[in-house]
């Protein structure tokens, strides 16, 4: 699982029987930043599982909170 594309990790999460896969898929994607916002909203809304839910609920804060914090160390004068 050490080169996936975002799609593949995209199924993982969406499709694996797996609970713990699918929480590692999630956990992948949110390493690839703000390109993987669409794949984790996409995961959030198909699946039928609570801590699938919550798992990709904490992605999405964690890339949005790191894409903030990358705007405001640029805004920072040189």
């Amino acid at each position: 699982m050490s080169d996936k594309s975002l799609w593949e990790l995209k199924e993982a999460a969406k499709w694996s029987s797996n609970p713990q896969e699918k929480k590692e898929a999630i956990k992948r994607l949110s390493a690839r930043g703000a390109e993987a916002l669409p794949s984790l909203e996409e995961i959030m809304r198909v699946t039928a599982y609570d801590d699938i839910k919550a798992a990709c609920i904490d992605a999405i804060r964690s890339v949005s909170s790191e894409g903030k914090a990358q705007v405001k160390l640029a805004d920072l004068p040189p």
